[in-house]
């Protein structure tokens, strides 16, 4: 496991950090030499390809599939016009190598790159026959990412703007905990996962991952596979890890015994369902674990259970009273 302790750069760093990272572990590659970070594309954006040049695209061998990041602001909910700026992570069973798209069953959606939406035929609602989405989200479907803005910056913006993270990398996918305190109107808190469920408790047909994002600003979202997807556009418990509607449970707990005579950590992992209504368990997610935001771990703090280490993960943004709260996998 590769981990970067708690950093501050900017977003241009921060998606060269990750690729580097995961292309350590031999499931992870480059998909397409076409993409690459290096900022060279249109800053007006007015061909809707400036993304190539903002952005990585990886296979990962262990799920078969492939993992685009590109520099993005997403339109999360068209109701109270809420925008959030950072690193969009669109996943794909396939890659067009000619034309540079994502193929196959995607989780494309109509708040991604123009040039993306218009060019790829198979998006998010029509990959999953299983969705739930709550409150005033409108199906945008462009949740997923690594979020630190809860405003609208175009990349060549982003790419110099300063966040501070601590990401842990593996053959299995990462786990991030990402926060922006430099932006006082706008700097908000994300915690995103992207985890091989290598060991299910039957034989699921289903792609074997499960990918999620929370914010503290009224952006979450859960997939498994390709299978069931949850999104929500409305702050709440986000020191919960999964939600009650989604493919992933909150879980339990996730605090320290109150005593002063024993530091304990009490928590359970969270299950993995193949739907949203969570009749079908499917898996444990290894990534990341419940921290009560009130009486778990404080930001920093480190657990071991099993042989596995756990670090805090406790962090609002500059904007925003709500932390989001989690133990992250730290080997």
């Amino acid at each position: 496991m590769t981990t970067i302790g708690e950093k501050t750069a900017d977003y241009a760093t921060f998606i060269d950090d990750l690729v580097g990272a995961l292309t350590g572990f031999d499931n992870w590659s480059d998909a397409d030499s076409y993409v690459q970070n290096d900022g060279t594309g249109k800053t007006d954006d007015e061909d809707g390809t400036e993304w190539h040049n903002n952005g990585r695209v990886l296979e990962d061998t262990n799920t078969g599939t492939y993992l685009l990041l590109y520099l993005h602001h997403s339109r999360f909910d068209n109701h109270d016009n809420d925008d959030v700026s950072g690193v969009r992570l669109v996943y794909s069973s396939d890659w067009n190598t000619s034309e540079h798209y994502p193929a196959g069953d995607t989780n494309i959606g109509n708040a991604d790159a123009n040039d993306l939406t218009n060019n790829v035929g198979f998006q998010l609602r029509d990959s999953y026959t299983d969705v739930v989405t709550q409150s005033y989200d409108r199906y945008n479907g462009s949740t997923y990412g690594i979020w630190g803005s809860s405003n609208s910056l175009n990349r060549d913006v982003l790419r110099g703007t300063s966040v501070s993270y601590i990401m842990s990398v593996n053959a299995d996918g990462f786990n991030i905990g990402l926060w922006n305190d430099n932006d006082g109107n706008n700097g908000i808190a994300c915690m995103t996962v992207f985890d091989y469920l290598g060991s299910r408790f039957f034989d699921d047909p289903s792609v074997p991952f499960l990918a999620a994002t929370r914010t503290s600003f009224r952006c979450h979202s859960v997939a498994y596979g390709f299978n069931s997807y949850w999104s929500q556009s409305r702050t709440f418990d986000v020191d919960a890890v999964g939600h009650g509607s989604a493919p992933l449970e909150a879980a339990d707990w996730g605090i320290i015994n109150p005593s002063s005579e024993d530091d304990t950590f009490f928590f359970r992992y969270p299950a993995v369902y193949k739907n949203t209504n969570q009749s079908v368990p499917v898996a444990y997610l290894n990534e990341a674990v419940p921290n009560d935001a009130q009486e778990g771990g404080a930001h920093g703090d480190d657990f071991t259970h099993d042989g596995t280490s756990y670090k805090v993960f406790k962090q609002s943004g500059a904007s925003r009273n709500n932390v989001v709260s989690a133990g992250l996998r730290n080997e």
